[in-house]
């Protein structure tokens, strides 16, 4: 009987080690999650502010230089780069089949046939 005792208390004994350790890691996420809000409120409140100290015209300006850098994205880019890739698989094959052609060529004229 005293067998089956201690394993029961070693089992709560895990059991109250492995609640510690939820529980502190628990905490540690909220308080991460409770910085990253904090944060994330820092960062519109200071673009609260500098919108209303500096008005709309940054954020056209802005908005307008975004425009000129993005250039426009190729919608047949991926099309185009699969049937370049299929290209470039055909020639290689083509240069294999042709130094086989050439060395079964070679052997044959070797053997004389």
């Amino acid at each position: 009987m005293g067998f089956f005792r201690s394993l029961v208390d070693k089992m709560k004994d895990k059991k109250d080690e492995l609640q510690k350790k939820a529980a502190k890691k628990a905490a540690e996420v909220a308080l991460e999650r409770s910085a990253a809000a904090a944060r994330g409120a820092l960062d519109s409140a200071g673009k609260a502010i500098e919108k209303a100290l500096f008005g709309a015209e940054k954020d056209a300006a802005q908005a307008e230089a975004s425009r000129r850098e993005e250039p426009a994205a190729d919608p047949f880019a991926k099309l185009k780069a699969a049937e370049e890739a299929a290209r470039q698989r055909a020639e290689k094959k083509a240069r294999l089949d042709d130094d086989v052609d050439a060395e079964l060529a070679a052997l044959k004229k070797k053997l004389g046939k």
